[in-house]
């Protein structure tokens, strides 16, 4: 009897030598997103975009300052959720990071 192949995971390394999967790198960046968004919401009431200081740029984003593509690959995947790389965005604003307008 033939035996189906195990299906295998990418995993990607930390700089620690560390392996994480994407299901666990997503969950670990939106334990963050989270946790971004109710600080925001409990010091000011309502979120908003970061950039143009606006409630109104909808929707809400959180956006990775360094791409996941780009921590994956440099094997740094803990920037993903740390706090400094993520930032709140508005949609408009958000796809103007990910074209590499640079912000004023």
């Amino acid at each position: 009897m033939i035996q189906p192949k195990e299906k295998k995971m990418n995993t990607y390394s930390d700089s620690f030598g560390n392996r994480w999967t994407t299901a666990q790198i997503d969950r670990k960046s939106k334990e963050t997103s989270l946790k971004l968004l109710d600080e925001q919401l409990i010091e000011y009431g309502y979120n908003f975009c970061t950039h143009c200081k606006r409630n109104d740029c909808k929707p809400i984003d959180m956006a990775h300052l360094v791409s996941r593509k780009e921590a994956k690959d440099g094997g740094f995947v803990e920037i993903l959720w740390g706090e400094e790389n993520q930032k709140i965005l508005g949609r408009e604003c958000h796809k103007m990071l990910d074209n590499l307008t640079i912000f004023k």
